[in-house]
């Protein structure tokens, strides 16, 4: 829908019921991965880990949505939406249990291989739900509804993770996000009308699109697009900011003669980074609608290429969080910028294969952003890895700029 208006698109009383109560359990669920990528990289002392050890949590569970994601599809067409979606808020729990309870790396690992597998089918079944829950004239409204309401979840876990981390304890922080989950399940049991329903998706994904759609090379300039993308927004600067902070300037900050902890100030930001997601993305999809594909997505990449390629290589913290504004608010409108790209070129039957080779790519990237900023790269070469991914994404969206316009002449 093009006629995005403040009220109509943060307006949840519009959202239907199942998809409103859908959405806001997986926003709970997401909580303790969000808290994860505060406290883990600034304060990994606390699970007795190494910072290449975090590195690999992390990105565990991004790896294994690569095989989880098509599993996941097929479960929802075998058993329709009801008992994998309880289910799998159930081993949500699971996986804070194991949060707060281990210090063990491969017992963590394997909470993680388990979270990822849980998001693949949690994904799936409110954007099944948020489809059947609309018609003609409220699709666009819905969906992305259900993708804001969900990175709400985010935005608490992120903000409020690394808070109460600090105040009362990291154990005690995912016991609340706990209660949050628990009555998220209850309130989806009790609401949901599909419990009785044989629910299988209209269209059953196709297995073999994958290397079919990527014959078109505009599939394969926009996947290896939003790949670096992924790998230098969602990757790199969300999962290593916690730890680039505590190597710059410490395990507390002075602002404003007030002492914040790093777990502190890293939730913030990062709740900011998913706050930009939701208040910002829409309107850059306007902006695309009023000025161009092409010259918003140039506009996009240069804004973010300053904030990300700038902020390592400065020691005062404000303009550091003036460069992160930039990077955020450019990460997001270029994420949304190559979206719209793909819904351009998403035509026919190719449609769900295409928007699904761009998701897997981008799934890569953000899956090998925090493994290659926290496992393979020194604190102290961080800042040439964020100048080093800006310039060579900002070289790879110019390129892709000139090759679309290609085509069109």
């Amino acid at each position: 829908m093009r006629n995005y208006t403040r009220g109509r698109f943060l307006n949840f009383k519009r959202v239907p019921i199942p998809l409103l109560v859908t959405s806001l359990a997986v926003a709970s669920a997401l909580l303790g991965d969000a808290m994860l990528y505060v406290v883990m990289p600034s304060t990994p002392e606390r699970w007795d880990l190494t910072i290449v050890q975090v590195g690999i949590l992390l990105s565990a569970n991004r790896f294994i949505r690569l095989v989880t994601n098509p599993m996941s599809a097929f479960c929802v067409e075998k058993f329709g939406i009801y008992n994998p979606f309880r289910i799998t808020l159930i081993l949500s729990l699971l996986v804070l249990v194991i949060y707060a309870s281990s210090t063990s790396f491969t017992l963590l690992l394997i909470a993680r291989l388990l979270w990822g597998t849980c998001w693949s089918i949690l994904r799936l079944v409110s954007q099944w739900i948020a489809t059947d829950q609309s018609n003609d004239n409220n699709l666009g409204f819905n969906i992305s509804s259900n993708a804001s309401i969900i990175r709400l979840g985010s935005i608490g876990g992120a903000l409020f993770g690394g808070i109460l981390s600090d105040f009362i304890g990291y154990r005690y922080a995912l016991v609340i996000f706990m209660v949050f989950t628990v009555a998220n399940y209850f309130s989806w049991t009790k609401t949901s009308t599909y419990s009785a329903v044989n629910t299988k998706p209209a269209l059953s994904p196709r297995r073999n699109g994958f290397l079919l759609v990527l014959k078109n090379p505009r599939v394969l300039a926009l996947g290896i697009s939003g790949l670096v993308v992924g790998l230098s927004f969602y990757g790199l600067l969300g999962a290593t900011l916690g730890h680039f902070l505590r190597f710059t300037f410490g395990d507390e900050f002075n602002l404003l003669a007030v002492t914040i902890g790093v777990a502190s100030i890293t939730g913030i930001l990062l709740g900011f980074m998913s706050s930009s997601e939701v208040f910002i993305g829409p309107y850059a999809g306007l902006l695309s609608d009023k000025y161009g594909r092409i010259r918003t997505l140039i506009v996009s990449a240069s804004i973010f290429f300053i904030g990300l390629s700038l902020f390592g290589i400065t020691g005062n913290i404000w303009i550091i969080f003036f460069l992160l504004l930039l990077a955020f608010v450019g990460g997001v409108m270029l994420m949304m910028q190559l979206l719209v790209l793909v819904g351009v070129i998403a035509e026919g039957p190719q449609k769900s294969d295409i928007f699904s080779t761009y998701n897997t790519f981008q799934d890569i990237g953000s899956a090998f952003g925090p493994f290659l900023g926290l496992s393979l790269i020194n604190a102290e070469h961080l800042s040439t890895i964020y100048l080093f991914t800006g310039s060579l994404l900002y070289i790879l969206i110019i390129g892709l700029c000139v090759y679309l316009n290609n085509i069109k002449k």
